[in-house]
């Protein structure tokens, strides 16, 4: 019989590496959470710099587009010094488009010297010449809307696009980001198995030599230990290798203040991968509801469509005639004929009618099937949307079951795996046994990682398709 002090060492120390939860090594530094990698991304990784210049763009485009309402400064002068009408000619005038139904205000300044012929009467001012001020007002034709105004509304419609796509661009991202942030906690976990399965061979490996030493057990269960130690030992070597990939993986997206790639410490991961969340079990319709309200995409292809509409009413504006009145007040100054003294009031009305407006039938048609597409491209994508909410709940509520399987199965794994060691210390089996029950009980651990994995990657598929997955908004609807 072998001294019972050797059954019990095995034992606690069985329990101590079976019995409980992975963990990872004592630190002195906080846990990286997911909300620090989410939030590393929105604020110092390139892709979101570079999604960040669409909207700068955006924004110079709306400056470009509100540059139509600028104020225009015009000016001619015309000297005639040989002629039969020497004369000299000045005209200024001040223009200033608005956005109030294409009313135009405009102000201006001439002078008109020397002799004129009677057919240019009007180029003659008295000696301080001539101060003009007046309104132009469409009635019909850029009424209602105009290039001016269309350019302006469908460049702020594009900066809010531009918003989107960069939220698209995030969400894309942050996504990426998430999965590598629980790649690296599941490798983590992975290799304190592996360490664990390790030490247990080393300190077992040591007991066995003593035993073996004393005739307590043949070399041949010594040898079983030396195969299982190398084989560990490599498995081990392996785990490492894995933890270093997942963390280069994960530092192109954990970044410092200067945007460098960050390779985060092995004393910055969790204890353990968390649990399941009930907080994830909602209804189907809350989630849709929310996907629906929330996806930048359709979001996107709404404001595209606006765009399109916004070009389908300008060219349908321009098929009609433009009937534009005109109310000018002008004042002579100085010396002069008292015919030009008095004040005179001016009105003016302007009718351009398109006979054929080809032009602007074309670009109506061309606009309207521009429209017709974004609401075919809209109706498709909230259909995908749909369907890739419908999956990732699915596939939640699966992975959701599978950890609770998986827990089960670890557990009844280690209650064999002790039992085994104690038939072995009884005598009534092998070690070749023992660390096969041990293996299979290491093989559970890791499927109950694997099964939390896949989990929270779900979680994540979940908050990507709603568009809740950014520091902050790590819930359900």
């Amino acid at each position: 019989m072998r001294p019972p002090r050797t059954h019990a060492t095995f034992l606690v120390l069985l329990l101590a590496v079976l019995g409980t939860a992975p963990r990872a090594h004592a630190r002195g530094e906080a846990a990286l959470t997911l909300e620090e990698v989410l939030d590393s991304v929105r604020q110092q990784h390139p892709g979101m710099e570079a999604a960040r210049q669409g909207v700068v763009t955006a924004e110079a485009e709306l400056l470009s587009a509100q540059g139509g309402f600028d104020t225009l400064l015009k000016a001619r002068g015309v000297y005639v010094p040989f002629s039969y009408y020497p004369n000299e000619r000045l005209d200024a005038v001040i223009e200033q488009p608005t956005p109030l139904g294409g009313t135009r205000l405009f102000a201006g300044y001439r002078l008109g010297q020397g002799k004129f012929p009677p057919y240019y009467g009007e180029y003659e001012t008295l000696s301080g010449g001539e101060l003009r001020a007046g309104v132009e007002i469409p009635l019909w034709r850029n009424r209602s809307i105009d290039k001016r105004r269309a350019d302006v509304a469908k460049a702020r419609l594009r900066l809010d696009i531009a918003g989107f796509t960069l939220a698209g661009e995030q969400l894309g991202l942050q996504r990426e980001a998430a999965y590598h942030y629980w790649d690296w906690v599941a490798a983590g976990q992975q290799l304190a198995i592996a360490e664990a399965q390790y030490s247990l061979a080393v300190t077992r490996h040591e007991q066995l030599a003593r035993r073996v030493a004393q005739g307590d057990i043949p070399q041949l269960e010594h040898t079983e230990n030396e195969r299982a130690l190398l084989e560990r030992k490599a498995e081990r070597v392996a785990a490492r290798r894995k933890l270093d990939q997942t963390a280069l993986k994960l530092s192109l997206y954990l970044r410092d203040g200067e945007g460098r790639p960050v390779r985060v410490s092995t004393s910055r991961l969790p204890e353990s991968l968390p649990m399941p969340d009930d907080a994830f079990e909602a209804e189907l319709d809350a989630w849709l509801e929310k996907a629906l309200r929330q996806r930048p995409e359709l979001r996107e292809l709404a404001l595209q469509g606006e765009v399109v509409q916004l070009d389908a009413e300008l060219a349908r504006n321009q098929t009609a005639p433009a009937v534009d009145l005109g109310v000018a007040v002008l004042r002579d100054f100085g010396r002069g004929p008292e015919s030009l003294r008095p004040t005179e009031l001016q009105a003016s009305l302007m009718l351009d009618i398109p006979l054929q407006a080809r032009g602007a039938r074309g670009q109506a048609r061309a606009a309207e099937a521009k429209r017709a597409a974004v609401d075919a491209k809209a109706r498709l994508t909230q259909d995908k949307v749909v369907t890739e909410v419908r999956d990732t709940l699915s596939a939640l509520h699966a992975a959701h079951e599978r950890v609770g399987l998986a827990k089960s199965a670890a557990d009844v794994a280690r209650r064999l795996a002790r039992a085994e060691l104690a038939r072995f210390e009884h005598g009534a089996t092998s070690l070749l046994f023992v660390n096969l029950r041990e293996q299979t009980a290491a093989d559970a651990e890791l499927k109950e990682v694997k099964a939390l994995v896949d989990y929270h990657r779900a979680v994540v598929d979940l908050l990507a398709a709603t568009a809740a997955l950014e520091p902050g908004r790590l819930d359900a609807p």
